[in-house]
């Protein structure tokens, strides 16, 4: 049969006890920033991307800055349902990812190449 504990002892064993939990609160604590961290990085990544979209289709049509969202949406709209422009962005998908799995391949292989970077 076990012996009981002393009372000493379980003032020890709730201080260890108490100690570990703060220790794995600060590791929560920390884990969350990070999670926060990671995830204001993909907003930036994103908002980048947008406004290069965004600054892209101003340089091809100028006129589009002038118009509200709503006439934007509707002229993409109009724009994407074309068969000729869902064929291209169709074709471009395919192209970009085949492009992806090359590269993922290769890299894979140990034999990265700079064949992308010489554009």
């Amino acid at each position: 049969m076990t012996k009981p504990k002393t009372l000493e002892q379980l003032r020890a064993e709730k201080e260890r006890a108490e100690a570990q939990l703060l220790q794995e609160q600060h590791k929560l604590q920390r884990l969350e920033q990070r999670k926060k961290h990671y995830e204001k990085g993909e907003r930036k990544k994103r908002t980048h991307r947008l406004c290069n979209l965004g600054g892209t289709i101003e340089s091809l049509a100028p006129e589009v800055k002038d118009l509200t969202r709503t006439e934007m949406t509707e002229l993409m709209e109009q724009i994407f349902s074309l068969s000729e422009v869902q064929r291209a962005v169709r074709h471009m998908t395919i192209t970009h990812i085949s492009q992806a799995n090359r590269e993922r391949e290769l890299k894979a292989d140990g034999t990265i190449s700079s064949e992308r970077h010489a554009d």
